[in-house]
Parts: structure tokens; sequence; C-alpha cells
């Protein structure tokens, strides 16, 4: 993961700071950067209905109804090997914040046409690596339109920076009522 993959460009919400479970408890190599997306994880990175913590989001995520996005970090977490840490995060309001970040794979955005082609997608994240480790971050344009299941609505993008604009489904969001809703 490097700082700054991803930026809110319009309407974040509040920033709150979180817990962030010791790395020996939650299994994950890095702390968490400012620029990165982070979900709500229980103890070992368990995406636990009871889940107290914020962690680096995982590849596929946020489905609909059982992963649960919280938003972007404003700063690197302070978390040790062994003692729980805190981290400042930007939340995502559904519908409202506007999320950009790279496209997974630069070639599908590269022109007007391709953009136009995924507008309105409902999609996910994709993570280099295994869920626990630091990786890449990106916005997976390649996963099946499924407002679902996926969590990401794609509603904008820069052919020539290959970024893409994304709001979060209501029903993958910590500040949401929704929970267990779907669009049927």
């Amino acid at each position: 993961m490097s700082e700054n993959d991803f930026q809110i460009i319009r309407n974040p919400g509040a920033i709150i700071e979180f817990d962030v479970n010791d790395r020996d408890g939650s299994g994950f190599s890095a702390t968490i950067k400012a620029g990165e997306a982070v979900g709500r994880y229980g103890a070992s990175g368990s995406a636990v209905t009871n889940a107290n913590y914020v962690l680096p989001i995982f590849n596929n995520a946020p489905e609909i109804s059982s992963d649960i996005f919280v938003g972007i970090a404003t700063e690197v977490s302070n978390e040790t090997a062994t003692v729980d840490g805190k981290c400042l995060v930007a939340l995502a309001l559904p519908g409202l914040t506007v999320i950009r970040g790279k496209a997974n794979t630069s070639t599908n955005v590269n022109t007007a046409a391709k953009l136009l082609g995924i507008m309105m997608d409902f999609v996910a994240f994709d993570k280099a690596g295994q869920n626990l480790t630091a990786g890449a971050t990106t916005i997976d344009e390649d996963e099946t339109d499924d407002s679902n299941v996926h969590g990401l609505c794609i509603v904008g993008g820069d052919i020539d920076k290959f970024t893409l604009d994304v709001i979060i489904h209501a029903a993958a969001s910590i500040v949401s009522p929704l929970t267990g809703q779907t669009m049927d």
C-alpha cells in the first residue's frame, strides 16, 4: 500500500478516530497509511458483525451486507506489533462521498469510450497480494457489474491518469441503516 492511493474528492464525512488491532493480533503486516481505504474487521482480520477495529480494505470488498466500508485514512495508524493503536478516518457517506483511486487495469479506462462503458457499474476494490499483507489497492473495473453484490459505483474518472471516481452503496457503509438490504 502506498500513501494517498485513495482521495476523497467530494463530500467527506466526519473524521473519526477508530481503534486498530495490534499487528500480531490482526495479522496485518504494516500500519494503515494515509489515503488507504479501510473497513470494519474483527480480531485476526475476520469480517464479523461484532468487529471492533478498522483494517485496510480486503480484496473484492466491499460486498453488500457482508463487508462494512468505513472510509479513507487521513493519517498513518500508530499500532505496534503488540499494542493496539488508533487511526483517523474520513467517513465515506453512501451516495455522497466521491472517492478517487487508480483503476486496476489502466488500458480499460484510457479512452472516453471505455470509461463510458463502465460508468454506473457496481464494482469492488482489488488488493494485490493477500488481504493481511501490504499491497497495492485499486478499483477493480474488471468486476462484473452487480448492484446486489458490489459496494462501489463508478461515477467518473480520468482517462489520462487512469483513475476512477466511485461512490459507496448504502448497504456497504458503516454509516448506513440498511443492513441486509439489496437492490432487488
